[in-house]
C-alpha cells in the first residue's frame, strides 16, 4: 500500500498538479482579504476563506474526477494491475490520496486566509478582525467530512463515464447541483415525509452541524430523532456510495 500511496502523490503532483489549486487557494484570499474586503466585512470573509471556498470545491471537482479517469484514459491501469495490487488496495490508494489532496488544498487556503488577515491588520490595524478559533477551525474539519459524500458522488459518476472532460464537468455542475437538488428534496418533504431521509437532505442538514444546542434541536426537530442517528444514517450512505462505486470500478474494462 505505501508503494501505491506514492505513486499516486507522483501522479497528483504530475498529471494532476495539485498544487496549482493550492497555490490559488493561498494567493487568492491574500489579495481579497487585503484589497477587496473593507473592515466592517473582515470577519465574513474569513469564514468565506477570502473567496478560496470555490477554489477548493472547484479543485475537489477536478481532482476527483481524474484520479479516476486519467488513470483508464492514459492507459496506465493495465501495468498497474499487472503487479500483485488487487483492484481493492488500487481503489483505497486513490481515495486516500483524494482526501489528502483535499486537505492540502483547503490548508492552503486557510494559511492564505490568516495572511491575508496578518496584512491587513498590519495596514490597517485589528479592528473587526478578531476570529473564533474554535469555530472557524471546526468548520474546515466539518468541511472534509461532508465533501466526502461529493466525493463519492463525483467518483461513482466519473467511473460511469470514459470522458475525463465529462468527468470533470460533471464533477463541477455536481458542486452546484446537488445543494439545489438538496433544497428541493427538503422543500418536497412537506408532502412525503420519508423523503427527509434522502442522502441529499441528511448531507444538507449536517453541513450545517456546528455542535451547538440550536442546531441539535433544529435537526432533531426535523428527523424526529436524535443526532447521532442522523449522523449514523450519513456513514451508512456514504458506505454505501462507496461500496457501489468500487464494484462500478472493479467491473472497468481496462
Amino acid at each position: 500500500m505505501h508503494t501505491l500511496l506514492k505513486q499516486e502523490w507522483m501522479k497528483a503532483v504530475k498529471q494532476n498538479r495539485f498544487y496549482v489549486w493550492a497555490l490559488i487557494a493561498f494567493i487568492l484570499p491574500i489579495i481579497v482579504l487585503t484589497t477587496l474586503v473593507p473592515a466592517d466585512q473582515q470577519l465574513v470573509g474569513y469564514y468565506s476563506l477570502g473567496g478560496a471556498g470555490i477554489v477548493v470545491a472547484i479543485a475537489a471537482s477536478v481532482i476527483s474526477a481524474l484520479t479516476f479517469t486519467q488513470e483508464f484514459n492514459y492507459g496506465t491501469i493495465r501495468p498497474l494491475l499487472s503487479r500483485q495490487y488487487s483492484r481493492l488496495e488500487i481503489f483505497v490508494s486513490k481515495i486516500i490520496m483524494i482526501v489528502f489532496e483535499y486537505i492540502l488544498v483547503l490548508t492552503s487556503a486557510v494559511l492564505g486566509t490568516l495572511a491575508g488577515r496578518l496584512i491587513f491588520q498590519m495596514i490597517n490595524g485589528s479592528t473587526g478582525t478578531s476570529i473564533d478559533w474554535q469555530p472557524f477551525l471546526f468548520n474546515q474539519v466539518m468541511d472534509v467530512i461532508m465533501t466526502l459524500f461529493f466525493f463519492a458522488i463525483v467518483l461513482l459518476v466519473s467511473n460511469l463515464v470514459k470522458s475525463t472532460a465529462a468527468a470533470v464537468s460533471i464533477g463541477i455542475v455536481l458542486s452546484v447541483a446537488t445543494s439545489i437538488i438538496a433544497a428541493i428534496t427538503t422543500f418536497l418533504v412537506q408532502f412525503w415525509e420519508p423523503l427527509r431521509w434522502n442522502p441529499l437532505t441528511v448531507e444538507a442538514f449536517l453541513s450545517q452541524f456546528n455542535g451547538r444546542q440550536v442546531q441539535n434541536e433544529y435537526m432533531m426537530n426535523f428527523f424526529g430523532t436524535d443526532v447521532w442517528v442522523v449522523w449514523a444514517v450519513y456513514i451508512f450512505y456514504l458506505v454505501v456510495l462507496y461500496l457501489f462505486t468500487y464494484l462500478i470500478f472493479q467491473r472497468r474494462s481496462v
